[in-house]
Parts: C-alpha cells; sequence; structure tokens
C-alpha cells in the first residue's frame, strides 16, 4: 500500500493540462483566454519545477495482454509518496531530490508487485509490465464459509481500521461530459482535507475543507450549441471520501442484517502485494430484488482486513435510488485501502454515474479521489465556516488562477481523450500565439476555497421561511350573538356561538425574505392563526442580522420592525343563502351556503428580536420575540361562500346596518377579545444558492 509522505509535492504534468484546456476549449474563439490562463501557468511555473524536482513518467500494461491497467498504485521511497494510473495506465510522479536513489514500486489487485531502483532522471517513459497472480483455486459455490469470512472481517474492523480521528489530504476530481459528441461539459479538481471519524462509529459522516481548487465550465460558453444537456448540478462531490468508505459506512452487502438478500461465492484466490486474499464475488439472491448491489471483496487472508471492493448497483438498487432528475444506467463504484502505521486508511475512491437528465443527452459523471497525505495526530476537528456542507456542489468553488497552484502536489493524470488533438498543427500554433499574449496578475494561492465559499457574499439571495408560534390574546368566556340580515335580500342569518377565555393562539407562518448585502433584508410572510380562533394575516417589514461566532457554527442575532395585519376570530355557522344576486358590502355572494365569522383586525408595528443558530449553509432557526405596537384594532363581520372555485368573501365593518352584535346578552359592536402585546415564534429559513 502506499505510505502518505510528510509533505506533499507538485504535479509537472501542466502540459498534459495544456492539451486537456486545449481539448474541451476546441472549436471556440471565445475560450481563447481560458486557454490562455492555463497555458500562462505552465510558463510561470517551468523554473520552479526545474528546480525542485524531477518528474518519472510511465505507462503501466497487462504483460500478457499489453492492455492499459487503471488504478495501479504507484509508490516511492517506501510509499512514501506516491500516485495511481490513470484509465490510460500512465502515470506522472514528482521525486524529491532526496529520494532519486529509492524502488519503484507499482501493484494492484491481482497482479505480482513490480519492485525496481529508481531510474535516474530525467529520462524516458518508463514500460512497465505486470503479471497476473491467479491461484489454482476454484469458485466454490455460496456457502456459510464464504458469508463466515465476511462476518470475521466485519468483526475485526475496529482492529485493522483507524480506531481515532484521522486526516487525510487527498487529489479530487469530478467532470461531465456529453457521451454522444464526445465533450466535456465541465471539469473541477482540487485538493481536500477530510477528517475522518474512527470505524467505530459507521454514522459519523465526517467533514470535509477545500484546499484548493480550480474548474473549467464550458456549459455556459456554449449556450446555443445543438443536443446541449441542460446544467444538471451535482452535490455532496467532495464527499465521495466519506460517502463510499463501504467500511467505515459498512454498506449493504457487508451488513449482516441484509445477507438474506445476497449471494456470496469464492472466487479464484489472488494476491495483494504478496499477501494472500480472498476474493469473494456477491450479487443478488435468486428470486429476490431486494439486493441494490453487485460486486466483488478483497480480503487479506491473515488480517481479515477488507482491502478494497469493486460493485456496481443492480436495476432495482438504481430505481429504488428515486434521481428524480436524472435517469440514470450505471452507478458503479471502486475503493481500495492502504496499510500505515499497523491500520488500514482510505486510498482511492473512483464514482462513475452514466444516464440522462430529464431533458437531454447521456452523459457521465466521474469522480475521483486519491489519498496522498495521512495525519493520525489528534488534530481538532475543521472550524465551522470552513467546513462543506453535503448539499454544496464542488463547481461552484472558487477557480484560482497563480503560477504556484500545484507546487505541492502530486495529481491524478487526465485520460488520454482530453490529450488526443494535441499534436494538431493549428491548436499547436495557437498554443504558441497564446504563450505570447501579456501575463495576468497571478491571485493569491493561499486563500481557502472553503472559506470562500462559506464567506457571506455582498450579493441579492433569496429564501424561503416557515415559522410556528404563538400569539397572545385576552379575552374573557363570552356568549355571542349575531344577526345579519341586508335590506332587500331575503337572507337571513341568525348565529349563537360562545367563546372560552383564551390567554393565547397559535399560528403557522409562510414566507420570503430578500437578503441584501451588509446583511440587511426584506421580509414578507403570511400567517394564518389555527384552534379554536381562526383567522390570517401578513407582516413586511425591514431585518438586520449578525453573527455572534464567526469562527465556528453561526449564531445569529437578529434586530427587524414589521407592519401587521393580524385577523383572530371565531367562525359562527353556515347558513343557506336563497339570493343568487346577494351583495354585501359591494361583494356579490351567489353561492348557496354562506359562512359567517367575527374578526378581530389589528394593524400594529411590530419590533422584533431573534437569536437563532445556522444548521447548514442553506438551513437557519431562529427563535424570535415580538412586540405588537397596537396602531389600529377594529371588529367585523365576514361572510364567505362555502362553495365554487373563487370564493368571494364580505367584511361588514362594525357597526353596520345589516348586522346587529351581542356579547353576553347585550348589545355590542366590538368582539369581546384582542391581541395582546407578545408574540412568540420559531421560524426556519431556507437559502436557494450560496
Amino acid at each position: 500500500m502506499l505510505r502518505p509522505a510528510k509533505h506533499l509535492h507538485r504535479s509537472s504534468n501542466l502540459i498534459d493540462w495544456i492539451a486537456l484546456v486545449i481539448e474541451m476549449l476546441r472549436g471556440a474563439q471565445h475560450r481563447v483566454l481560458l486557454c490562455n490562463s492555463f497555458l500562462l501557468l505552465w510558463l510561470l511555473a517551468g523554473p520552479v519545477q526545474a528546480q525542485e524536482a524531477q518528474v518519472l513518467r510511465g505507462v503501466v500494461l497487462d504483460a500478457g495482454t499489453h492492455q492499459p491497467i487503471p488504478n495501479a498504485q504507484v509508490g516511492i521511497a517506501g510509499n512514501r509518496l506516491g500516485t495511481s494510473t490513470n484509465q490510460d495506465g500512465r502515470f506522472a510522479l514528482r521525486v524529491p531530490t532526496a529520494y532519486a536513489t529509492t524502488e519503484l514500486e507499482v501493484a494492484l489487485l491481482g497482479y505480482y508487485p513490480y519492485v525496481r531502483p529508481l531510474p535516474p532522471l530525467p529520462g524516458p517513459e518508463l514500460r512497465i509490465e505486470l503479471t497476473s497472480n491467479p491461484a489454482g483455486l476454484g469458485t466454490v459455490a455460496v456457502s456459510s464459509s464464504v458469508v463466515g469470512i465476511i462476518k470475521e472481517a466485519v468483526a475485526r474492523i475496529p482492529r485493522n481500521y483507524a480506531a481515532r480521528p484521522t486526516r487525510l489530504t487527498g487529489f479530487f476530481r469530478e467532470s461531465d461530459d456529453n457521451v454522444a459528441a464526445h465533450e466535456y461539459l465541465y471539469l473541477s479538481e482540487g485538493v481536500l482535507l477530510v477528517q475522518k471519524a474512527p470505524y467505530q462509529r459507521p454514522n459519523d459522516n465526517g467533514q470535509v475543507k477545500i484546499l484548493e481548487a480550480r474548474k473549467v465550465d464550458l456549459r455556459a460558453a456554449q449556450p446555443d450549441q445543438p443536443g446541449l444537456l441542460p446544467q444538471v448540478e451535482w452535490s455532496a462531490g467532495p464527499f465521495v471520501p466519506h460517502r463510499f468508505d463501504f467500511v467505515h459506512n459498512r454498506a449493504e452487502f457487508i451488513r449482516e442484517s441484509q445477507f438474506k438478500n445476497y449471494q456470496y461465492r469464492l472466487t479464484p484466490q489472488t494476491s495483494f502485494r504478496g499477501r494472500p486474499v480472498y476474493v469473494i464475488a456477491f450479487g443478488p439472491k435468486p428470486g429476490t430484488d431486494r439486493a441494490n448491489f453487485a460486486g466483488e471483496l478483497y480480503i487479506d487472508e491473515h488480517s481479515y482486513a477488507f482491502l478494497g471492493a469493486a460493485w456496481h448497483r443492480t436495476p432495482s438498487g438504481i430505481r429504488r435510488e428515486h434521481l428524480l432528475s436524472f435517469e440514470a444506467t450505471e452507478r458503479a463504484y471502486r475503493v481500495s485501502y492502504q496499510r500505515y502505521a499497523g491500520r488500514w486508511y482510505l486510498k482511492s475512491i473512483w464514482y462513475n454515474t452514466l444516464g440522462k437528465p430529464v431533458a437531454g443527452q447521456t452523459r457521465r459523471h466521474l469522480a475521483e479521489f486519491s489519498t496522498t497525505a495521512i495525519d493520525t495526530a489528534q488534530a481538532p476537528p475543521i472550524p465551522y465556516p470552513e467546513r462543506l456542507q453535503f448539499d454544496d456542489v464542488f463547481l461552484r468553488a472558487p477557480t484560482v488562477y497563480d503560477s504556484t497552484f500545484w507546487n505541492h502536489y502530486t495529481t491524478l493524470l487526465p485520460p488520454n481523450q482530453l490529450r488526443l488533438d494535441l499534436l494538431d498543427q493549428e491548436r499547436q500554433q495557437q498554443a504558441e500565439r497564446l504563450l505570447k499574449m501579456p501575463v495576468p496578475t497571478p491571485l493569491p494561492a493561499a486563500q481557502s476555497a472553503a472559506a470562500a465559499m462559506a464567506k457571506p457574499e455582498k450579493r441579492v439571495r433569496w429564501r424561503y421561511t416557515y415559522g410556528l408560534g404563538m400569539l397572545a390574546l385576552r379575552g374573557p368566556g363570552a356568549a355571542l350573538g349575531a344577526v345579519v340580515a341586508p335590506a332587500g335580500y331575503a337572507f337571513k342569518a341568525s348565529a349563537l356561538a360562545d367563546s372560552h377565555a383564551q390567554w393565547g393562539v397559535g399560528y403557522y407562518s409562510l414566507g420570503g425574505q430578500l437578503d441584501l448585502p451588509w446583511q440587511v433584508s426584506l421580509e414578507a410572510s403570511t400567517r394564518t392563526v389555527f384552534g379554536q380562533f381562526g383567522g390570517g394575516g401578513w407582516e413586511a417589514g425591514l431585518g438586520w442580522e449578525h453573527n455572534l461566532n464567526p469562527r465556528r457554527r453561526p449564531i445569529l442575532v437578529r434586530l427587524g420592525l414589521a407592519y401587521l395585519n393580524q385577523r383572530v376570530g371565531l367562525d359562527l355557522g353556515t347558513f343557506d343563502n336563497p339570493d343568487a344576486g346577494l351583495r354585501l358590502a359591494g361583494t356579490k355572494l351567489s353561492a348557496d351556503r354562506l359562512a359567517l365569522s367575527l374578526q378581530q383586525v389589528t394593524n400594529a408595528l411590530q419590533p422584533k428580536l431573534g437569536l437563532g443558530v445556522e444548521l447548514s449553509h442553506q438551513w437557519e432557526v431562529v427563535a424570535e420575540l415580538g412586540y405588537l405596537w397596537a396602531l389600529r384594532t377594529r371588529t367585523e363581520l365576514r361572510v364567505r361562500e362555502k362553495r365554487g372555485f373563487f370564493r368571494n368573501e364580505a367584511a361588514l365593518s362594525l357597526p353596520a346596518s345589516e348586522v346587529q352584535l351581542t356579547v353576553n346578552d347585550q348589545p355590542a359592536t366590538s368582539a369581546p377579545w384582542q391581541l395582546g402585546r407578545v408574540l412568540v415564534g420559531v421560524e426556519f429559513s431556507h437559502r436557494l444558492g450560496r
């Protein structure tokens, strides 16, 4: 297994990146500036890389078939420094001068390891052939012994894997490409800091921080291209070191409660880095479709450690994912682990999705992660403002253009498809012309991408708000009577009702909030009262929010001032309406059934004080306390239609000639209740975008 380096090292494969960008930018004149930036990156970086280290390049092939071997692990200096081969079997590894006399080691499950002294550098590309290492055992049918191997491996997880929090530093890349057109829609890459919880805590999702990131986004640059796919953005990409760590998460196919849905068999045995290994194939048990996955597990014979797995979702497993905006046809995964200081740690993850958006052509989404360093010290958790959230989109990470962007890292080479046109003469000439353009001023390299994503921007953003609370209500219990008899109509309603003594009424609210610069916001919401009393209302106003805890999870204090219009009333009953042309307060009420309610209407100014916490970058919860400063209070008798798609409603302000109101058998012109001064509530808000 490849062991981590104490210091990360930089890839000199910037020429390959020139080819990558040229390929993605071909035929589009308006992308010239992007290409120029990457080419100038190489121009500025050349002197630095010449002084620091030499680059070892090679291609790894199968000795029997002479086909490229992807995902082989390449390491030097006792695997203190390493990388992996790409889809074409190629790798590029920076070799510091101190390691120039160490050995090169290449390994992959199912092959004998390759160990040789490092050749003199610089030098030509190495051609490395790995010899297959199958054992003579035949396939073993499903048996309790095979399941017993998996049970033993699961039981030994606390012994074989990290028992305390660990930090992994690694290279991450994700991309989307249009399969039919052979064109990339975007490509993003970066260096992640991954905080892993101990393997005894499988439900802990851990934390992720972006140390560096850059991207090439070609979607917006081709809005009129025929067949261009919608801008489906994938979230949680940098969380693949947590999501697909099947040992930490106890994936379904190694969970004892799911064994009844799977069939397991022992395939011909192989070795890995000279270690005997059980290779166990698994898939849905005949007669059931409850298994979501099929693939292979690799388990060390001596320690029973999971060395890796390769699996995919079954058709029924894809259906059960319920990807509403994407119709997937393939979901495949490959995971490997490496040994360090007596324990096993995550080494690499490969994740591939093939399918179609709701509207568009077939596209492939690929995500890769490769660990480059392991820190087993008891490091504190990543500060909250610098953490990625699960629903964050990696493509939105800020792009940093500077001459030392990859100065300390060894990266994964891009696949050959991205470099097919590098030798095209016209593009070579275009690249030479671009190299002669003025050099842009580089941005600081030390800026944290995660902090930049989390830092509030001075721009307008919208959020939805959902609230639940209590309004103070004052009023003794009373017997109510109301008679409605408009002159000139046959309609007449006589109602009796009792109101109980109240000290408050519940409400729920729905609204929106427009966040402006300087933590100021415009807010508006509707409010509906429920319980014995009913009624609706609305409020609109201004708010200001301040973060009391900027270095950790935000604790928010909110001040606001709103204008409130609130109705609180009691239903008096439903009555027949014999008049198709009935009009009350200028409103035509033609329905054959009409409902009456006595309403107290309050217009007030409402200063508010709130204290809340950010649940995620998109969600906040705030407890609010409001004070109602009443400007006007009036009583209305509301008459509304009970049927019809559009239901009219008339409001008769009291006193009114059509209405006679009694409270405890005494004539009255107002309801016996009114809103108190205090409002308390809890509000959840969901921010759109970042």
